[in-house]
């Protein structure tokens, strides 16, 4: 009797272990990259972490541009605007390696904030979840 109950402990177990890790691969960060623009370049968003806690913090918003051959462009001007929350910036200019960053700031509603960026005639998207 000892023994059929160890195997069923160890059975839900083995079954919880498998969603666990099921549910930890879900929360992959995922970069929208988009283009090429009227002027050639691609364009790249990103959001480190992609969910944020009311009162609790902020996500890092990172962009990136680049040509079609994956050289950085550096001075291009990046415009801003999320669905939800505050970003830090609405307007950046890319570094020598093309990249640029902002933060975002939960406002007090919840839900799924789409900071959008955008160049040229392109844009690219990036969902952050905003939790209580």
């Amino acid at each position: 009797m000892f023994i059929k109950k160890n195997m069923n402990y160890k059975k839900i177990l083995l079954v919880l272990l498998i969603l666990g890790g099921i549910s930890w691969g879900c929360q992959a960060v995922v970069e929208d990259l988009t283009g090429p623009s009227s002027l050639g370049n691609n364009l790249g968003i990103i959001s480190q972490p992609n969910t944020i806690v009311i009162g609790g913090g902020s996500t890092t918003i990172s962009v990136t541009v680049f040509t079609v051959d994956s050289v950085p462009v550096p001075n291009a001007t990046v415009t801003l605007t999320t669905s939800l929350g505050t970003l830090g910036a609405a307007s950046l200019t890319t570094n020598a390696g093309g990249g640029a960053t902002t933060t975002l700031t939960p406002g007090t509603i919840r839900g799924i904030a789409y900071v959008t960026a955008a160049i040229d005639n392109i844009t690219a998207v990036t969902a952050v979840s905003i939790i209580n």
